[in-house]
């Protein structure tokens, strides 16, 4: 039975009080990560940020042996006064070694923009298209109101098979090209909200962490 969008905001709500505790008594603290924002000439918040350290060893002999696979990034925009979310948006790359020509085929897809199908020669390429964002588009600035400070809580997976989660990857992929970032206003923002709470144990590695705070006006 699916869950109602509040429930899922619900969840979320609840798991972010778990950290705020654990946090505060020093045990469990979420990872801190620099990341780098800018506005774009529309106002749209972009982020480059790495997440290298989610392809270990196991996932690299996995990728040079030729198995396919997919890098999951999940990424929420949060108030840092707490409460719930108030953007959403992801990167996912799958990634295949052809045996035959040597060489790492690679499908992007993100938001706003078209699936890239590119490929590399090296790891270090595979790294650098799959293992970092690139000036992601994030929230316009308009959604971040009021003003405040926000920072993104983030989720990384290698190969997370769970049927429901690639389902709402694929519909949230299908949406039309201008829609690059999700709000609460949007149909699909509940049922992607619902991916940050969801226990994934069939993941091969995943990776949590947050984002240094920023501001939604000059």
């Amino acid at each position: 039975m699916k869950r109602p969008r509040s429930g899922w905001l619900g969840l979320l709500v609840a798991l972010l009080a778990t950290a705020h505790a654990e946090r505060a008594s020093g045990q469990n603290a979420p990872v801190q990560r620099q990341a780098a924002f800018t506005w774009d000439d529309k106002q749209m918040l972009r982020m480059s940020v790495g997440y290298r350290d989610v392809v270990d060893q196991t996932t690299s002999a996995k990728l040079v042996g030729g198995l396919p696979t997919t890098i999951v990034m999940r990424a929420y925009v949060l108030r840092e006064s707490g409460g719930e979310p108030v953007a959403a948006t992801f990167k996912a790359c799958r990634v295949l070694f052809d045996l035959w020509d040597e060489i790492y085929k690679i499908e992007i897809s993100q938001p706003g923009t078209s699936d890239v199908f590119t490929a590399s020669p090296t790891l270090e390429g595979v790294l650098r298209r799959c293992a970092e964002a690139d000036k992601l588009a994030i929230v316009q600035r308009s959604a971040l109101t009021p003003a405040g400070r926000f920072y993104l809580a983030v989720v990384v997976e290698v190969n997370p098979v769970s049927p429901d989660m690639l389902e709402r990857i694929r519909r949230w992929v299908s949406r039309p090209s201008g829609a690059a970032t999700s709000a609460p206003g949007d149909a699909l923002f509940g049922s992607f909200v619902g991916l940050f709470v969801a226990r994934f144990g069939s993941a091969v590695r995943q990776i949590q962490f947050r984002t240094q705070p920023f501001a939604s006006q000059p």
